[in-house]
């Protein structure tokens, strides 16, 4: 019922083609400027940006660019007319006789179902490529098996040097095997160096050039990189500018390990380095192995041969100049990272802070539900929590909303508490308490959602959404002010509902106080044993899920408590539902006893 995690990671997948794509021309632009080293390690930074969708950021509590998609799924979601209200009969709870459920249903908007199909489709790409994958590094698991180990004395003398060249002293399972025609590099926490098994095209200075690249990749630990790359494939099998990247991002690193390469041979060296890399140049490298290969395409021996050709000794300002711009660019990626992230509208999730809190099992009385129970006492400023996690994410509010709508009408001026009436306009509802002239106490009593509607009509969206930011009503959003309780637009969690509540109840809005007690006279409900209970109830149905709500307070003789119960469910989840369930926790806690 929350916003889809694909759609956002869609809407990431384009601010990382952005993203991806100006990095790319800021490297084409200053490519003389850096180090080669610069370009790869610029290009490894941009690879763990591909994780950011799925962070969530709003447990750092940090903001995001994402929001906007929660309006467009608002926009588009298919409502209810008034007068084909599907839903649940007037089920009278059966300890009260003053609850009522006026439900409303929402269906299952295009967009929702579109995106259920694209979802579908991306984890079927994930799971193919997956096994692309899986069978094409079967081949690693077959070389390992094939693994002839070099006995060559002289051969292990000349990789002990290479290693000792770049200061690598972990052991490397060397040998040959028929299945590899080019010196390939794997293995994650013990590394393999393997050749062809023919080897006699090379001589023994070649074979230094072979050895000091793939050490090279090993001490570097390559590796990771490579697995990196290959879940980025599965996850983002689907975008172009992320291939292209990843294509890109493996040149650069053979190309970094030639560069290092070079940097340990003679000048008279070179030359010859670059003719080993040509021998290789015509196998055809298979691009979903997890391993470093030293075969490339002809296109990438082509940008590996020009930068042989054009090697030289970095200078100290050009190493200055790169580390500038790698701290510019990973500045860059951090600050924009939480924009990426699927999981980053921290609009759906409520933190608690500074609160003193107290864990209840209330979990006897939402047996056929989930749901969460929250209850506040004033006095001892004390909250009691039933399912922390639920009562921290945010819900549409369905009819609960009614309470602050009116509140606002009757602080702009649009009713009173003298004159609320509203003339019913002849259409039929399928409620019969609707289908009349209302006035605030009749329309909350029987949740008549057309007079509400007319108030939010005459309110305005601006000054609607000025209001919710003014009493910090969830997460405040307003945008059709037709549906937006409804479509998911506006959405409160029940740890919200409690403080917005005693908020009003203290008058914390600093509103006229002939407001406050009009709307607190709509809420009265009952009162038993000296004790007055005031609430409002909710009920929502979307796509056969049931949502309930029961948010209120009881007024005692030295203390008011707060409470918000949400619970979701089959058909029995409605407002009088969760009413029953908060009757029963009060009176469990010796805090009321209902008529």
């Amino acid at each position: 019922m929350g916003d889809s995690f694909f759609s956002h990671f869609l809407i990431s997948n384009l601010y990382l083609a952005i993203l991806l794509g100006t990095i790319l021309l800021l490297k084409k632009l200053i490519k003389s400027q850096i180090t080669v080293n610069a370009h790869y390690y610029i290009s490894v930074l941009a690879l763990f940006t591909l994780i950011t969708p799925f962070v969530p950021y709003h447990l750092l509590k940090v903001n995001s660019l994402m929001g906007w998609i929660t309006d467009f799924r608002a926009t588009s979601l298919i409502l209810p007319d008034f007068t084909f209200l599907s839903s649940s009969s007037e089920n009278q709870i059966q300890r009260t006789n003053w609850l009522q459920d006026f439900s409303m249903t929402v269906e299952q908007s295009w967009f929702d179902k579109v995106d259920s199909t694209l979802f579908a489709l991306w984890v079927m790409g994930i799971c193919i490529l997956f096994l692309v994958i899986l069978f094409s590094n079967l081949l690693i698991w077959k070389i390992k098996r094939s693994l002839q180990v070099v006995q060559d004395h002289e051969l292990l003398m000349l990789l002990t040097q290479c290693k000792e060249e770049f200061g690598f002293y972990k052991r490397i399972s060397f040998g040959y095997s028929s299945l590899v025609k080019s010196p390939i590099t794997f293995g994650l926490f013990r590394p393999f160096i393997v050749l062809p098994k023919d080897m006699s095209m090379l001589s023994i200075d070649e074979m230094r050039c072979v050895f000091l690249h793939e050490v090279y990749h090993c001490k570097r630990k390559d590796v990771l990189i490579n697995y990196a790359v290959a879940l980025a494939k599965m996850m983002y099998w689907f975008n172009p500018v992320v291939w292209y990247f990843l294509r890109g991002l493996k040149t650069e690193m053979e190309i970094s390990c030639d560069y290092e390469v070079l940097k340990s041979l003679n000048p008279d060296s070179h030359l010859q380095y670059g003719k080993v890399i040509l021998k290789f140049a015509s196998v055809q490298s298979p691009s979903m192995l997890v391993a470093s290969e030293m075969s490339s395409s002809f296109k990438q021996v082509k940008k590996r041969i020009v930068t042989i050709a054009n090697y030289q000794v970095e200078t100290k300002s050009l190493k200055t100049k790169s580390m500038l711009v790698i701290s510019g660019v990973l500045a860059l990626l951090v600050t924009s990272s939480p924009s990426f992230s699927a999981l980053a509208v921290n609009h759906d999730h409520h933190s608690i802070t500074n609160m003193n809190i107290a864990e209840e099992d209330y979990s006897r009385f939402f047996e056929e539900f989930s749901g969460t129970a929250v209850l506040y006492d004033a006095k001892e400023d004390q909250y009691r929590i039933y399912n922390q996690e639920e009562s921290m994410t945010r819900y549409i509010p369905a009819s609960t909303y009614k309470i602050y709508n009116s509140l606002f009408a009757l602080q702009s001026g649009i009713i009173s508490q003298g004159n609320s009436d509203l003339p019913w306009d002849g259409t039929i509802y399928q409620y019969e308490e609707w289908n009349q002239d209302q006035d605030l106490l009749s329309a909350m009593k029987s949740s008549a959602s057309w007079y509400f509607h007319e108030l939010d009509q005459q309110i305005g969206a601006e000054m609607l959404r000025d209001y919710y930011q003014h009493i910090q009503y969830g997460n405040t959003q307003v945008k059709d002010v037709s549906s937006y309780w409804l479509d998911g637009t506006l959405k409160i969690s029940p740890v919200e509902q409690v403080n917005v509540l005693k908020d009003f109840y203290y008058n914390e809005f600093m509103f006229e106080p002939v407001n406050i007690q009009t709307i607190k006279d709509s809420l009265f409900l009952e009162e038993a044993g000296g004790n007055r209970l005031f609430g409002k109830t909710g009920t929502v149905v979307i796509d056969g899920e049931h949502i309930g709500w029961f948010v209120g307070y009881l007024e005692a003789a030295d203390h008011t408590t707060f409470f918000a119960v949400y619970i979701e469910g089959d058909k029995q989840a409605s407002g009088s539902s969760a009413a029953e369930v908060a009757l029963s926790i009060l009176e469990e806690e010796g805090l009321y006893v209902s008529q």
